[in-house]
């Protein structure tokens, strides 16, 4: 009799340790490839954005506000603008933008807020948003017997990542006498959509049918955007270090502290009401260099603050 309690609680282990082989093996979670051998460190994402330094409006001696354009399509820019599509953990600043702005996020508080004027006091809604973001179009619904048009029904069309090809920064220069620093702050941001509306231009004759589709280049503003509000989405966005890629730089790093972007003057604080270069100049060459006279300006004023 005892041998066969023995049999019986052989046999019961044995098939509670297949159980458990088996279904270890259809539970193990599926590891995802590593393309690196040092992924697998500590890769968490980055830390707040650096706050800055406190001055006293008593403190500021000078300042002068510019607006400038940075052209995506100019090489040195091209590492705000690559990826077009996410690769990875790759994004370009245009869909770090996007996703920070989230139009289908009904949350305000979980979301980035987007302003109509450049001074950012006039918050827009989300329906606002939501047709500065998009194009709007009409999806039409066809007789099947005789082609005609029955039914237009408008819907948006989201832009992309890729139909950003510039932005326009608004920023103030000012000398700090407390610290005896001149320094610079961008204030707002303004990403400049790109893209070719089609329109119907027809054949001049025949059905509606035959009319062919034509394009009409658009540029338009997709709002504007608080730097300080943009700061903690850009710092938790890793940005592609075009000189060393085990030097991790955040876009808060390199556009906020580091500066590293190519840009161009198109309007200074004036008393012409904040005039536009091409506004007083039309040559495209004399447009550059009064733009290189602005930040010459700026640059004397500090040298000379030193002359004894």
């Amino acid at each position: 009799m005892k041998k066969i309690a023995l049999i019986i609680t052989a046999l019961l282990f044995v098939g509670i340790a297949f159980a458990q082989e088996d279904g270890s093996t259809l539970d193990q979670p599926v590891r995802r490839p590593v393309e690196y051998p040092w992924q697998n460190m500590e890769t968490d994402t980055f830390s707040v954005p650096v706050a800055p330094v406190f001055v006293r409006h008593a403190d500021v001696m000078y300042y002068h506000t510019v607006w400038r354009i940075i052209d995506l399509r100019e090489k040195r820019n091209h590492p705000y603008y690559f990826p077009t599509l996410a690769r990875g953990t790759w994004k370009s600043l245009a869909q770090t933008i996007f996703d920070a702005i989230d139009i289908d996020n009904t949350d305000r508080a979980n979301r980035l807020s987007v302003y109509d004027d450049e001074f950012c006091t006039r918050e827009k809604s989300l329906d606002d948003i939501r047709a500065t973001l998009a194009e709007p179009k009409m999806q039409h619904e066809r007789d099947p017997e005789t082609g005609e048009i029955i039914n237009s029904i408008p819907f948006f069309e989201p832009f992309t990542a890729d139909q950003i090809l510039s932005y326009r920064i608004r920023e103030v220069w000012f000398f700090d006498k407390q610290r005896s620093v001149m320094e610079v702050r961008i204030l707002s941001i303004e990403p400049i959509i790109e893209y070719v509306r089609e329109v119907n231009v027809g054949d001049g004759g025949g059905n509606e049918e035959d009319n062919i589709l034509g394009g009409e280049p658009i540029t338009r503003s997709g709002g504007h955007i608080l730097w300080e509000e943009l700061r903690p989405y850009l710092k938790q966005q890793e940005m592609f270090n075009i000189k060393n890629n085990a030097a991790r730089i955040s876009f808060d790093d390199a556009m906020t502290w580091k500066r590293q972007f190519a840009t161009v003057i198109y309007q200074e604080q004036n008393v012409y009401g904040d005039r536009e270069i091409q506004q007083y100049i039309k040559n495209s060459r004399d447009q550059r260099i009064e733009s290189e006279r602005i930040n010459e300006k700026i640059r004397n004023f500090e040298h000379e603050l030193w002359e004894f």
